[in-house]
């Protein structure tokens, strides 16, 4: 599992419901799932253009693999999404979106949906190592197979046609993280198998 978060940082908070708003962090790589996330905010727009797009991270000229600044321009010009950039205060993003979307081709256990858990947002996510652990399918989100923008644009419509389920499935999140992320928790679980006894202080 994940080295935890101290969760006195990620309070819980209602979802945002107007405009529902779809909430990427990572890196503008392929593998992070970034062009799979643009696809589906292109499907859902057409339907629904009311609905909002929120990109966070950092452009990587170095990868092959990354979307370019000239596309990135050519994105923002057609006004597909928001894109404050790469920020520090990714809890007050999260804490404006709704649904928190990780399109990841691979993974260990993510700590941005850790963060997006922890705050009380759904989350949809690929069907690969370390993103899958993160979500029961159906009760706090759902997986969808990597590669397939469609797939990742059915579910995003899931939650603009089923309002309530965002903030139920927000809550299921929320204690999942509690259970699984409290990094208090996750420090005794390793201690423990570590055999490192614990004293309290």
């Amino acid at each position: 599992g994940g080295i935890g978060l101290n969760l006195n940082h990620y309070t819980y908070s209602q979802p945002i419901m107007d405009p529902i708003n779809f909430l990427f962090i990572g890196r503008l790589l392929k593998e992070k799932g970034i062009f799979d996330f643009i696809q589906a905010a292109r499907f859902v727009k057409s339907a629904y253009p009311n609905t909002k797009f929120t990109v966070l991270g950092s452009i990587d000229p170095h990868n092959q693999g990354a979307l370019s600044q000239e596309q990135l321009n050519a994105l923002l010009n057609e006004g597909l999404f928001e894109y404050p950039g790469y920020v520090s205060n990714i809890q007050d993003w999260i804490h404006k979106s709704s649904v928190f979307v990780l399109p990841s081709y691979r993974e260990g256990v993510p700590r941005s949906t850790q963060e997006a858990m922890a705050i009380g947002r759904p989350v949809i996510t690929t069907d690969v190592t370390g993103c899958r652990d993160t979500v029961i399918d159906g009760v706090n989100g759902f997986v969808v197979p990597k590669w397939d923008p469609e797939a990742l644009a059915e579910k995003m419509i899931y939650f603009i046609e089923n309002p309530d389920k965002i903030n139920q499935m927000g809550q299921e999140s929320h204690q999942i993280a509690l259970e699984k992320f409290d990094v208090d928790k996750v420090n005794r679980k390793l201690c423990k198998l570590l055999g490192i006894e614990i004293t309290e202080s």
